[in-house]
């Protein structure tokens, strides 16, 4: 199911209740009033709930459908990242809600429906008036019913996203992971190594990503997925270590190319045919330590793409397909068993010995996924 197959069988589901909820609200055509607009986006965005919310328009009072082609004031998707990327001096931190606009058709009729993703930024409020809409008001959503515009969530509303935020209500490793997404919050430890890939995180400081030395050849760092760099028998390998207090959370891979030029966390793979598949899940610890890395101490691409090795119809399916270099693909969850098992070819057969044939079927596999995805759009 794609992604947009999804959204249309959960607002087919929403509008059936005859309803409205936490996370969703009906509106019959688009705001006339830009305030209104935001208001909205806000007490959903801060509303207590797992997962996207949305504001579904095309929907009236007694949740008959109106196609919404002939509003005059309907908003796009370039109108929703401008009204906030002109305003964005206006909230906390700079930091608004994270949507985006999307269309659908149901019975013959096209809605429009905006889609406020969950994040842990909460609460999204303005430091400075926009209108009608007020400066340091915390707005949220309780069943059906918005905070009113001049009024402000109840105190208990506002703990529980200042700990969602913090993430305070999570186990240790998901801190951890929250925790690295926010990359500018982190600090090097002062440490008498004087190693620059250490670091803790400034609000908790007991939280720390330490590097380990190298580690001897026990560990595999010639895997097909490395083959394409250059001096791969330069190759060197290691571990990050992540700790909360004393406790070690994660041990993560890295793999350093071309006389640590470049590193990068060591990706999962399956067996796919006769080879393997590689990839990163978007959700992991270790895809968070593998952003984490490449933003704070590379900064540069060089730590999130590979390059492309050898002559031959695969090598240059793949080059026509990327160019000289290609990335590990990071999969939404469900992605790995939906692909896996597209095409038969779930269960391995036995895998080749030779080192220019794993890399074949590497790339054969990371382009057969590439176009799997697209064709699911």
């Amino acid at each position: 199911m794609t992604k947009k197959d999804a959204l249309h069988t959960t607002i087919s589901a929403l509008i059936s209740r005859k309803a409205e909820g936490t996370y969703w609200d009906f509106k019959l055509e688009h705001h006339k009033c830009k305030s209104d607009l935001i208001h909205d986006i806000l007490c959903l965005a801060n509303a207590k709930h797992t997962g996207d919310r949305f504001l579904i328009f095309g929907v009236d009072d007694e949740f008959s459908l109106h196609s919404i082609d002939k509003d005059a004031g309907r908003r796009t998707q370039a109108d929703l990242v401008g009204l906030f990327r002109d305003n964005a001096n206006k909230f906390f931190q700079s930091r608004f809600p994270e949507c985006y606009m999307e269309e659908i058709k149901l019975d013959e009729k096209l809605l429009d429906v905006l889609v406020i993703e969950d994040t842990p930024h909460k609460p999204y409020y303005l430091v400075e008036k926009y209108k009608k809409v007020y400066a340091h008001h915390i707005y949220t959503r309780v069943c059906d019913t918005n905070t009113p515009v001049n009024d402000a969530a109840q105190p208990h509303e506002i703990e529980r996203m200042w700990r969602e935020r913090f993430g305070l209500d999570k186990s240790p490793l998901e801190r951890a992971r929250q925790y690295l997404s926010e990359s500018d919050l982190w600090s090097r430890l002062l440490e008498d190594d004087r190693s620059d890939a250490n670091f803790y995180y400034t609000v908790f400081p007991e939280f720390i990503l330490r590097i380990t030395d190298p580690v001897a050849d026990h560990v595999a760092r010639h895997e097909e997925w490395t083959r394409g760099e250059v001096r791969t028998d330069n190759n060197d390998a290691g571990y990050y270590e992540l700790y909360y207090h004393q406790t070690l959370l994660a041990r993560i891979r890295y793999v350093n190319f071309d006389n640590n030029r470049k590193s990068m966390m060591a990706p999962d793979r399956r067996y796919r045919g006769a080879g393997c598949f590689y990839f990163y899940e978007v959700d992991s610890i270790k895809y968070a330590v593998q952003k984490f890395y490449s933003t704070v101490v590379c900064k540069k691409d060089y730590s999130v793409t590979l390059s492309i090795k050898g002559q031959g119809e695969v090598m240059n399916e793949a080059r026509s397909q990327w160019g000289d270099y290609m990335k590990i693909p990071v999969l939404r969850p469900g992605e790995l068993e939906d692909f896996l098992g597209s095409d038969g070819k779930y269960e391995s057969s036995e895998t080749s010995g030779d080192k220019a044939e794993q890399y074949q079927h590497f790339l054969r596999n990371q382009l057969d996924f590439e176009i799997w995805r697209n064709k699911l759009g």
